[in-house]
């Protein structure tokens, strides 16, 4: 639970924006085709393509860009977040995804964020 009232409602904008901008990727880039498998399997998200995130329902799309954009800020070694960079971060994350549907979305934050993060 969070204690902190600013700390929650910043929680809350960042999760609204990341299903607006993964809705984005989802218009924009085409599905692979490729079939998600269903098994047990551990999966290797760094081989996730943004067609593939594309193709995902709006709730997998927007964990997944959390889930990516934490991971991306770990690599780098990143412990703080400028709010106000992060809807241009993650919008510059899927006009390079809706270019590059057959890039990986790792190598998309690369690309996209490469000036502000550095895995």
């Amino acid at each position: 639970m969070f204690r902190n009232a600013s700390l929650l409602r910043r929680t809350a904008s960042f999760s609204a924006l990341v299903t607006c901008i993964g809705i984005s990727v989802a218009n924009g880039a085409a599905p692979s085709g490729r079939v998600a498998d269903s098994s047990n399997a551990p999966a290797d998200f760094t081989k996730t393509t943004c067609a593939e995130l594309a193709a995902e329902s709006t709730e997998n799309r927007s964990f997944a860009l959390m889930f990516y954009y934490g991971y991306m800020a770990g690599r780098s070694g990143a412990t703080t977040m400028d709010e106000a960079q992060l809807p241009s971060q993650l919008t510059r994350v899927r006009d390079y995804c809706n270019i590059h549907p057959e890039s990986t979305v790792v190598d998309a934050f690369i690309q996209a964020l490469k000036s502000t993060m550095n895995p």
